[in-house]
């Protein structure tokens, strides 16, 4: 339980960062020198922190436990046959998805259009390899590597990935969101990235279908336009909430426990 414990320190370190960052912005706000309200420092300030709490626990934890970060994380992500299944993840990922879309913009619940200018879409569309790989590593260290691995170590396969799928879904809703409904979509998804990891015993496979899925979602926001109910289609940020997002990440387990024929 170590893992949980870390995960927990990090997130009280992320939050008493976030609540100096925005105390110092309120006080800058009286005396009239910025906005919390419209200050994008505040943003990349609060961003800056997350990320550093983040690190901090992915790097704290197999040094706790005796270990260098490298030889730890290197040993969950061996350099053999296993390797390859991240590209088969991607690739699996990006085509329920893509069936998933063609699905709804048949039926007209989805729409595709340009919104932006062409400078700020070369420029947002040129970002987002980068940011499928970078959060799809990050947050498969954190939750898969760090959470389920040590959970694996003192409980069972089933509870393991049961609670790595709740602590998963419930960490994105840590900082205030838009919609909290969407938590359910996390949760089944959790349990797919928790349940190949299992499997595998190793991050490649979740690390490829993590990504796949974050490329197709960021790659899409700036054509899609959902015009179909929430509860079917989901939410632009995470289109696997609605029904069908969630019937299709269950489609995909099956697919994956058929392909590595693991089991719990």
């Amino acid at each position: 339980m170590l893992a949980l414990g870390v995960l927990v320190a990090a997130g009280g370190l992320m939050w008493a960062g976030h609540a100096l960052a925005s105390s110092v912005a309120g006080r800058s706000s009286r005396s009239g020198m910025t906005s919390e309200r419209t200050s994008k420092g505040l943003k990349q300030t609060k961003r800056v922190i997350t990320n550093v709490s983040i690190t901090a626990a992915v790097a704290a934890y197999p040094l706790m436990r005796g270990a260098e970060p490298l030889t730890y994380y290197g040993g969950l992500l061996p350099l053999d046959g296993r390797a390859w299944a991240c590209l088969q993840g991607f690739f699996a990922a990006v085509l329920y998805m893509g069936l998933m879309f063609l699905g709804w913009v048949a039926t007209d619940n989805l729409r595709f259009r340009i919104r932006h200018r062409p400078g700020r879409l070369a420029s947002r569309l040129a970002a987002v390899p980068f940011s499928a790989a970078l959060g799809a590593l990050t947050e498969e260290l954190l939750f898969r590597g760090m959470v389920v691995a040590d959970l694996l170590d003192s409980l069972g396969a089933v509870p393991a990935v049961a609670i790595g799928a709740l602590v998963f879904a419930g960490a994105h809703y840590l900082r205030r969101v838009k919609r909290y409904w969407t938590f359910a979509g996390h949760l089944v998804l959790g349990g797919l990235l928790c349940a190949t990891f299992v499997w595998t015993r190793a991050l490649w496979l979740p690390i490829g279908l993590h990504a796949g899925g974050i490329l197709l979602t960021l790659g899409t926001r700036p054509f899609v336009r959902y015009t179909g109910p929430a509860w079917l289609v989901g939410a632009s940020v995470f289109p696997y909430a609605g029904a069908v997002g969630m019937l299709a990440l269950v489609l995909l387990t099956i697919s994956m426990w058929l392909t590595y024929g693991g089991s719990l």
